[in-house]
């Protein structure tokens, strides 16, 4: 009976107000690509949002979007959408590396990405893509192309 009561008054005890235990505060995504010196701010902006509803390109003819894409700390992109012609819409993806050339602030930069692997309907590896773009909570929220 004893042995009970003191195996209960240790559950008890070990029932109490715990004291929280302090954890790292989030060091924002992980950056492993070279990063020009000034760019850090925009180049995390970029890597830590999804851009939605993209298009990758300022050219006449088919429509080009991408629905999803996501640039990473380690220097490639990847990217889903589709390319639309003539009523007809074929889903595809991409993906590639990028850099940063510049940034004017913590959410503006000029950055470069290249395809390396698609299956989207006139686009080849190898293409390149420059824009000057602006980067919001929502990703990509405008590009000016070069």
């Amino acid at each position: 009976m004893r042995f009970t009561l003191s195996v209960c008054a240790l559950l008890v005890a070990g029932c109490g107000e715990k004291t929280p235990t302090a954890t790292a505060a989030p060091s924002g995504p992980s950056m492993t690509m070279t990063i020009p010196d000034g760019t850090k701010p925009f180049a995390t902006a970029l890597v830590s949002s999804t851009t939605q509803d993209f298009s990758p390109s300022d050219s006449d003819g088919a429509v080009f979007k991408y629905t999803r894409l996501q640039f990473r700390g380690d220097g490639t992109w990847g990217a889903e959408g589709y390319v639309e012609a003539m009523d007809e819409r074929m889903e595809c993806s991409e993906a590639g590396t990028w850099l940063i050339a510049e940034a004017a602030s913590a959410s503006v930069g000029t950055i470069a990405w290249t395809v390396n692997e698609t299956s989207c309907v006139g686009r080849e590896n190898g293409t390149e893509t420059r824009a000057q773009v602006t980067v919001g909570s929502g990703g990509i929220q405008s590009a000016l192309f070069r």
